[in-house]
């Protein structure tokens, strides 16, 4: 019997809502393979019109618009495992299966704008092949979505440093293809790092734990000189089961490092090739 996972929660109902965004998302995975299959399979959901907090505005005499204002949902998916469970070559090739569904997405108008380790999920084939997932569309946008599209979101430890910087922390800024990528890549330092055969590592983890304990501002400060001492010092060194992983987390590493020492002007169609594949490519034979 297939498992089922159930999710509730409570979105803004200015959003455009998970099940909407989700039914983009399918319809892009119906014309094209690198996203059918990698994206959350949506069994039911529900919406309960009556726990919008706005009701509760309404008896109080407060404007009682949805601007504000949140509603209960139930959502159930077929259930996925977590990629940290994943070591070696099978992590590898459920990130980057990840990576080319989320472009063709974002291509399509669909911004997921939330990488992190938690969003990428797997599930196995009959014949034992991992197949990644993007999971977890809440804090995505759609081209059309203004109420959603330039927003700061994201965990912040995997968050692009450009929107972890003190200049922008109170401004609306805008999310682009660069960002999703630079979290794409900071999710594969981290699970090299912190994760051994499928399991959280008790020590050392690369002195990453810090990044989960402080504000945006600080923790771009951290990145930043993890960017450009941390990673080469050889109390950095990742789990045995990510040994080979490690070396194109650095291959990764290299154009970020760049872009953000010297501020390189980066073309947004150029990223997915300079940033992700060609170190990819470089490296694998994925």
């Amino acid at each position: 019997m297939t498992e089922m996972v159930a999710k509730l929660f409570w979105p803004e109902e200015a959003r455009l809502s998970e099940p909407e965004i989700i039914a983009k998302v399918q319809a892009i995975a119906e014309r094209d393979s690198r996203v059918k299959g990698h994206v959350p399979d949506m069994v039911w959901f529900h919406r309960f019109d009556e726990t919008s907090t706005a009701h509760i505005r309404k008896a109080l005499g407060m404007n009682h618009n949805t601007q504000g204002s949140w509603v209960f949902y139930i959502i159930v998916f077929r259930k996925l495992q977590p990629i940290t469970d994943l070591s070696g070559p099978e992590f590898r090739d459920a990130w980057w299966q990840i990576i080319n569904c989320h472009r063709i997405l974002w291509e399509g108008g669909v911004y997921h704008r939330d990488i992190r380790p938690s969003n990428l999920m797997y599930y196995r084939l009959s014949c034992g092949r991992v197949i990644g997932v993007l999971n977890d569309y809440d804090l995505s946008s759609i081209q059309d979505d203004c109420a959603g599209g330039n927003e700061r979101t994201g965990m912040i430890p995997f968050m692009a440093i450009d929107l972890l910087s003190l200049s922008i922390i109170d401004d609306a800024v805008e999310h682009v293809y660069r960002h999703d990528a630079e979290s794409f890549i900071w999710v594969f330092v981290w699970v090299c790092l912190r994760y051994k055969d499928g399991k959280l590592r008790r020590k050392p983890r690369g002195r990453l734990d810090q990044w989960l304990k402080v504000d945006a501002f600080t923790c771009c400060a951290l990145k930043s000189h993890f960017l450009l001492m941390l990673r080469h010092e050889s109390s950095t060194r990742p789990s045995r089961s990510h040994l080979d992983n490690w070396v194109l987390a650095q291959a990764l590493l290299a154009p970020v490092t760049s872009y953000h020492a010297r501020a390189d002007v980066v073309a947004q169609e150029n990223v997915f090739e300079t940033w992700l594949k060609k170190p990819v490519e470089s490296i694998t034979t994925i």
